[in-house]
């Protein structure tokens, strides 16, 4: 474990030489530049961004459907080192360029606006984003996000207090892994999940 600053450095000591505080209107710029915008702010609704599923109903409904359209809203670096299943990255270097590949994506027919669609990230912050802009930019009904992204998958999937009620094996893992204490060998995500901090 790293040292705890306060016992490394005296309480009175600066932390900093000059410490300079500015306001910005984004923690981090998505590039959304919606036509007839001149100031460069996004008129999207971040409230209405689709629906958010828990981990367990996330992992049952990637079980069932075939042909699901299911985005990987990260950039390339990420998805290469791991991804859910069956997902199709967006294969961006920065996530600014997330919106014209969903426009090119919806215009060459290979996304589908009447059918569901499911998104996710490592948090869930660009989810909201991208789902807000799914909806009401480019006309879809049905968009789904994974709640807490794959952290949150990551923690549910490794959580022993979930609750079983199904058939178990003899390793304590039920049938399914929906809704119950989910089994390893039944992970839906394969590699790693790329996180430039600490989350966990």
């Amino acid at each position: 474990n790293p040292p705890n600053m306060g016992d490394v450095v005296e309480g009175n000591t600066p932390t900093f030489d000059r410490l300079i505080v500015r306001t910005r209107n984004y923690i981090l710029r998505d590039g959304i530049n919606l036509k007839g915008e001149e100031d460069g702010e996004s008129s999207l609704d971040w409230s209405d961004a689709g629906t958010e599923l828990e981990p367990s109903e996330w992992d049952e409904q990637l079980r069932s459907p075939k042909n699901m359209q299911l985005l990987d809203c990260r950039n390339k670096y990420e998805s290469d080192e791991g991804s859910f299943v069956s997902a199709q990255p967006l294969n961006t270097q920065t996530f600014s360029d997330t919106w014209s590949v969903l426009d090119s994506q919806v215009k060459s027919q290979s996304l589908d606006p009447s059918k569901p669609v499911y998104i996710f990230c490592t948090g869930g912050i660009r989810c909201v984003k991208v789902g807000a802009y799914l909806k009401q930019h480019l006309g879809f009904d049905d968009v789904r996000s994974l709640k807490h992204g794959i952290i949150g998958y990551d923690r549910w999937r490794s959580d022993d207090s979930i609750g079983s009620t199904g058939a178990e094996d003899e390793d304590g893992c039920s049938a399914n892994g929906a809704n119950n204490k989910p089994c390893e060998k039944d992970s839906l995500w394969t590699g790693d999940n790329f996180l430039f901090d600490k989350r966990r």
